[in-house]
Parts: structure tokens; sequence; C-alpha cells
């Protein structure tokens, strides 16, 4: 009896028994392995998606920014009357001996500015960085049906597929043209509801306003009543669409502050302004070269100084660099561990022959 006490009881001492501490630390290790690796497995993945997403994003404005700016490029000196036919410009700033601004300056409808060249009218291009100047004429749903110039002004009846009116606006700049000329000037008076006249007058109630009254081709300076041009009923009335490519600051430091910016000629009460727009966040250095017509090589802004070279070129290559907005997710510490890639593409000119 005895001795079967003492084996129950030593069986029981046995199973109360916990576990010693060498078998405690071995288990206290295993554990923190198993943690330490799905660790280094979840932060992986999150470092992974992470730069995934930085790399979609800088791939995404990429494409954004190539695809509008190789529309303006694709349009730049087009004129839908024509690309061969002479283009007057009445506008003040064209003919009053001074620096026309360039989006007034029809002469020079393509044109890049190099790096050391800031641009005007805008004010949060950053330092050290291109832009690309484009001006073309877009068709609108007006029409013209009747042209008469006075010494008084010029006016034109309007048609339009618009049956609210032309929808035109007091301050618009704008082209019209036929098979054998077009005229770029300021529109003073016109619009309203319904409206079907367009007129032009000389005079400061409009800026940048107009020179003439006459729409006509002149020699030497630009005269109030001007010559009067040969326009039919069915002149095609366009609008001049100005735009600037450039690199500007977007005010947000933590994205990396930079991005791609189009700046379009507008109309603002009156007055034809100049209206930033933000494209593509990321894009953070724009550069262009440019093939002149007859030529093999692309060549920098610098290359082309004479001013009849600008309306020579038919093709232009742009190069854009981009950066993410997240941070630490690349090993460049230069930028902040952003992820840098960079993009280069060729477009023709559609209205220049190659």
């Amino acid at each position: 009896m005895s001795r079967k006490f003492s084996r129950a009881t030593t069986a029981l001492h046995a199973r109360n028994q916990g576990l010693a501490l060498v078998e405690l630390m071995i288990a206290l290790v295993l554990g923190l392995v198993i943690i330490g690796a799905a660790t280094g497995i979840m932060l992986s993945g999150i470092q992974g998606f992470r730069t995934t997403q930085g790399l979609s994003q800088v791939q995404d404005a990429a494409r954004v920014g190539f695809e509008l700016l190789a529309r303006d490029i694709r349009q730049a000196g087009n004129v839908p009357c024509g690309n061969d036919i002479p283009i007057v410009n009445i506008l003040n700033p064209a003919n009053d001996g001074g620096t026309v601004p360039w989006q007034y300056d029809w002469d020079n409808a393509v044109r890049g500015l190099n790096d050391s060249t800031s641009l005007a009218g805008v004010t949060n291009q950053i330092a050290g960085t291109e832009s690309l100047i484009m001006l073309s004429g877009e068709a609108s749903d007006a029409y013209m049906e009747e042209y008469s110039s006075t010494t008084n002004s010029a006016n034109f009846v309007a048609g339009s597929s618009n049956p609210g009116g032309h929808g035109l606006e007091d301050g618009d700049i704008l082209l019209v043209c036929n098979e054998k000329l077009g005229t770029i000037f300021q529109m003073t008076n016109g619009s309203g509801a319904a409206s079907n006249k367009i007129v032009s007058n000389t005079g400061n109630s409009s800026s940048p306003g107009n020179c003439s009254k006459g729409f006509g081709e002149f020699l030497g300076a630009c005269t109030t009543n001007g010559e009067r041009a040969d326009y039919a009923p069915n002149t095609v009335i366009a609008q001049l669409s100005s735009t600037a490519w450039y690199i500007g600051d977007n005010g947000r430091p933590d994205e990396g502050g930079r991005s791609l910016y189009m700046a379009r000629l507008g109309n603002n009460a009156g007055d034809a302004a100049l209206r930033p727009i933000e494209i593509a966040s990321g894009i953070t250095d724009l550069t262009f070269r440019f093939r002149v017509i007859d030529t093999a090589d692309f060549v920098d802004a610098d290359a082309i100084s004479a001013a009849n070279r600008w309306a020579d070129v038919n093709a232009i290559e742009v190069s854009m660099s981009l950066l993410s907005q997240d941070q630490n997710i690349s090993t460049s510490a230069a930028e902040d561990g952003r992820l840098g890639r960079s993009f280069t593409s060729v477009v023709a000119i559609r209205s220049r022959s190659l």
C-alpha cells in the first residue's frame, strides 16, 4: 500500500512541474523568430506596395503630361483655312514697335526658351528650367455671314450652329481667315444673349486692343482705318490659342514642390489674360530639342538663333524627369528617397512638312 501511494505521489508531482528555464528560453526565441519573420514579410509587402504606388504615380504623370503636351505640339501654327496663307496681326503689341508678348507673336508660333530665359506672364516658374511656346487657331462654332468695314468699326454678322449665339466674349482674341488671308484681332463688343455680331474697334476699351479697324494687309505702320480685307460669307472665325508649357512651383513641398504647368491665353473681364493650369505633379524637369526642316539632328533652343528658323521647326523632342510624391521608397538620398524616372518622346508638328 505504501509503495502504491509513493508511485502515485511521484506521478502527480511530475505532472505538476513547469517548464525548465532552458525550455522557456527556447520557446521565447522561437516565438521572436516567428514574429520577426512575420513582421519582415509585412514590412516587405508594405514597401513593395509603396514602390509600386510610386511607380504608378510617375507613369500616370508622364502619360498625362506627354498626351496633353503632344496635342498642343501637333496643332502648333495651325490655321483652319490652310497653313500657307499670310496672317495679318492688328493687335497693338504686335505693331507698336516694342517687344511683342509671346502670346500674340504669330511670327514665332513655335518657340523654345532655354533654361536661362524666364517665361513672361507667369509667376511660379522654377528658375533654371526650359519652356515651350505655341500658338494656333482653334475653329469655333461661329462663321462669318457678312463683313463690313467703316471708319467707325469693323463688324461681322456671325452665324453659328449654337442657337444661343456665337458664344464668344468681349476681349477674346480671334483669328478670321479664308483661303487667301487671315487676321488676328481682339473682339471689343458683341457678346450677349443670342448675339450675332462681332465688333472690332480701336481704343483702350480692351487690352491689348487693336491698332486698326481694317483687317487687310498693310505695309509699314498699322493705321487706324487700315485696309479692308476681302472676306466673303462663310469666312472661318477661330479663337487664338496661345499656350506655354513649363515647370512651376505647386506650393506643396511635401510632394516635391514641382509640377508640369500649362499657361493658356484666356479672357478675364475684357482683358486677355494668361491662366496657369497645373497638369501633373511630380514632373521636376522639362527639356526640349528641335528638328529643323531638311536637317537630321535635334538641337537645343540656343542653336536656333535666327527668328525665321523657328518657322522651320517641324518636330520637337520632349524629355521629362519625374519623381514620386512619396519619400523613402528608393535608395536615392539626394531626392529624399523618392522614386525617379525619365522619359523622352518625339512629336511632329502637323502644320509643317517633314
